[in-house]
C-alpha cells in the first residue's frame, strides 16, 4: 500500500490475530486514515499465541485467546492488552494502513510465512543478489561483531540503506520510542542490503523495517529491472523470515540536484516498487518526492549539502516530517521505559578513542585510582565509528553491571597519541579523569556533515536526573572549541569546551589539561534516552575523549 499524509481526521482501529510463527503469534491493528488507497486483507488464524513488542513467554494453543497478555515483556514494561477479532476475514478497509506488531523471530523461525507471498518469486528470487559482490563487507562485519557481543533487544525499528540513513544524525531522537537500530552504509547498493539482509535486518527480530536504497545501484548504471529484482529479493527475505504482514516502509529514491539527469530512471524504479504495494500486506511506500519537487525541478539546493546529493539539515527535517507520520500511522511507539534504578552517586565512565598502541590504548579496569572504565570496541586510529555502533552492558566505576548502553547516531573518526592527545595528565588538575589511556586519544569530527558526531545513552531511568561530564583535548595551535548539546525529556542544554589553541590549558598551553565540561539536571525522555550532539563551536575540528554519567541525588 502507498502512504501520503492524510487530509481528513477519520480514523478507527480493528485488531486481528494473524498466523503464528513456531514460537508465537502476530497481532495486527488496522488503523484507517483518509486519502490512502483501499486494501483487502485476508489472514488465516492458526496457532495464535502472544505477539507483542519484546521477548514474551508465548502459550502454546490452537485457540484464539480473547485477550493478548503481555505483562512479561523482556524490558519489564506492561504492554496494554489488545482485544482480538476472532475472524479469518478482515473486511476491506477503504482508507487504511496496517498497524502490525511483529512476533519475536529467531534463527529457527526463518521461512515462516503468515500470508501468501504477495508476488510470484519465480524459481529463485535472489539469484542475482547471491552473485552480487558486496562492496562493504567491513561495515557489515563491524555490526555483526558488536551484535554477537550484545544483541539488540527485539521489536525495534530497523532503518537500513545507504548514506542517507547513515548520515541521519537525529534519527534516533526522532524515533526514540521505536527502539531505532541504524544500519546505514555509505555508498551501499540495494544489492548490498539484500545480500546482507539477515545480518542487517532479520536477526534483530524487528517490529518494522524502514528501507532507503537503490539510488546507488542506478547511479552505478545497474538496469532498473535488476534493481527491482534486488528489491524483490530483499522483500522476499524479510517476508519469509519475519512474516509478510511485518511493516516494511520503503522510501523511494529522492530527486537530487546532483543526479537530476537520472531522475526519470529513478522515478520509474520508484513506481515499479509502488505498484507492488497494492497486493503486499506489509509494504508501505512513503512517497517523499512530491514534497521535494514542490520546491523546484531539481529540488531546492538548500535541502542538500554542497555536493547536491546528500540531505542538509533542512532536507532531513523535510524527510522526517513525511516519514515520522507514516510510521506512526502504522506502528505506535513502544511503552515508556521502566529502568533498573541505580543509587544516587553512581558513576559510569567511558573511554572513547582508538585501542591500537600507536594511537590510543585500552584503559585498565580498574585503573591506578581503583575506578572501572568502559572502553570502546577495538578500533585503530584513522578508522570510522559508524552510526548504529553500540557499547552495551556498561559497568559503574565500582565495577557493577548496569543496563546502560552508549550508541552512535552520527559518525566519528578516531585518533590520539600521535596527534595531540594528553599522555601525562595531572590528577591535581583533572582528578579521576587523569588517566593517560583515556585522555591520550579521542573521537573527533571535521568541518563537514559526513560524520556529524552524535551519541545517545539508552537504559536511563526517566524518573531520575543525571550529570554528564565530558573531557577532550588536542594539543594544537589553532583555537578549537567543541560544543556539547544534550536533549532528552527537557529542553536542550549546551556547554562548550576549549580543546586547543592559546589558553586551552595550564601546563600544556595549546591543549586542554585542566577542564572538564559538565551539564547537570539532565532528564531522559520517557524511553530512558539522552542524546548528545558533538559540534564545532570554533575552529575546524571537535573532540570527545571521555564521558562520565553520574546519577544525581
Amino acid at each position: 500500500m502507498s502512504w501520503r499524509p492524510p487530509k481528513l481526521g477519520l480514523s478507527f482501529t480493528l485488531a486481528a490475530a494473524l498466523g503464528a510463527c513456531s514460537d508465537g503469534g502476530t497481532s495486527a491493528n488496522v488503523t484507517a486514515t483518509a486519502d490512502v488507497a483501499s486494501v483487502d486483507v485476508v489472514v488465516d488464524v492458526v496457532d495464535v499465541g502472544v505477539g507483542v513488542a519484546g521477548d514474551v513467554d508465548t502459550p502454546e494453543t490452537t485457540a484464539v485467546p480473547d485477550v493478548f497478555e503481555a505483562d512479561d515483556a523482556a524490558d519489564g514494561t506492561d504492554v496494554p492488552d489488545a482485544p482480538v477479532v476472532e475472524s479469518t476475514d478482515i473486511a476491506t478497509v477503504d482508507t487504511g494502513v496496517l498497524d502490525v506488531v511483529s512476533p519475536d523471530v529467531g534463527e529457527d523461525d526463518l521461512g515462516a510465512v503468515d500470508v501468501a507471498p504477495p508476488f510470484d518469486p519465480g524459481p529463485d528470487p535472489c539469484a542475482e543478489v547471491d552473485q552480487f559482490g558486496p562492496v562493504f563487507p567491513g561495515d557489515v562485519a563491524t555490526f555483526a561483531g558488536q551484535d554477537a557481543l550484545a544483541a539488540w533487544p527485539p521489536s525495534g525499528l530497523v532503518f537500513v540503506g545507504s548514506s542517507s540513513i547513515r548520515r541521519w544524525e537525529r534519527l534516533a531522537e526522532a524515533f526514540s520510542g521505536y527502539r531505532p537500530i541504524q544500519r546505514g552504509i555509505g555508498g551501499a547498493q540495494l544489492g548490498d542490503i539484500a545480500h546482507h539482509a539477515k545480518t542487517l535486518v532479520i536477526q534483530h527480530s524487528p517490529r518494522g523495517v524502514v528501507v532507503f536504497a537503490g539510488t546507488n545501484d542506478l547511479a552505478f548504471g545497474v538496469d532498473p529491472g535488476v534493481v527491482l529484482a534486488r528489491w524483490k529479493c530483499l522483500r522476499w527475505r524479510i517476508g519469509t523470515a519475519l512474516g509478510w504482514s511485518l511493516p516494511v516502509f520503503f522510501i523511494p529514491v529522492t530527486p537530487t540536484p546532483a543526479r537530476w539527469a537520472q531522475w526519470p530512471i529513478a522515478n520509474t524504479f520508484n513506481e515499479s516498487v509502488a505498484a507492488l504495494a497494492d497486493g503486499d500486506p506489509g509494504l508501505v511506500v512513503i512517497d517523499t518526492s512530491p514534497a521535494f519537487l514542490a520546491t523546484g525541478a531539481p529540488p531546492a539546493a538548500s535541502l542538500f549539502d554542497s555536493d547536491g546529493l546528500h540531505l542538509s539539515e533542512s532536507g532531513y527535517a523535510l524527510w522526517e516530517s513525511l516519514i515520522r507520520p507514516a510510521v506512526e500511522a502504522v506502528l505506535a511507539p513502544l511503552p515508556p521505559m521502566v529502568a533498573s534504578p541505580l543509587p544516587a552517586g553512581t558513576r559510569v565512565r567511558i573511554d572513547l578513542g582508538p585501542t591500537n598502541p600507536e594511537d590510543g590504548g585500552v584503559t585498565p579496569s580498574p585503573d591506578y585510582l581503583g575506578n572501572h572504565w568502559n572502553n570502546w570496541h577495538a578500533i585503530e586510529g584513522g578508522d570510522d565509528v559508524l552510526p548504529g555502533e553500540r557499547l552495551s552492558g556498561l559497568v559503574t566505576t565500582a565495577g557493577e553491571p548496569t543496563s546502560l548502553s552508549l550508541v552512535v547516531s552520527g559518525g566519528f573518526l578516531v585518533n590520539g597519541r600521535q596527534n595531540g592527545g594528553l599522555l601525562w595528565p595531572d590528577a591535581a588538575l583533572l582528578g579521576d579523569f587523569a588517566v593517560g589511556s583515556a585522555t591520550g586519544d579521542y573521537f573527533y569530527i571535521e568541518a563537514n556533515a559526513d560524520k556529524p558526531g552524535a551519541l545517545w545513552l539508552d537504559g536511563l531511568d526517566p524518573e531520575r536526573t543525571y550529570t554528564l561530564r565530558l573531557y577532550a583535548t588536542r594539543d594544537f595551535g589553532e583555537l578549537r572549541r567543541t560544543q556539547y548539546t544534550v536533549t532528552g525529556g527537557l529542553a536542550a542544554v549546551s556547554t562548550t569546551l576549549q580543546t586547543s589553541g592559546p589558553g586551552a590549558g595550564s601546563a600544556t598551553p595549546n591543549g586542554n589539561d585542566d577542564t572538564i565540561a559538565e551539564l547537570t539536571g539532565l532528564v531522559p525522555d520517557a524511553w530512558g534516552h539522552l542524546f548528545i550532539d558533538v559540534d564545532i563551536d570554533a575552529g575546524t575540528f571537535a573532540y570527545l575523549s571521555a564521558l562520565e554519567v553520574v546519577v544525581e541525588d
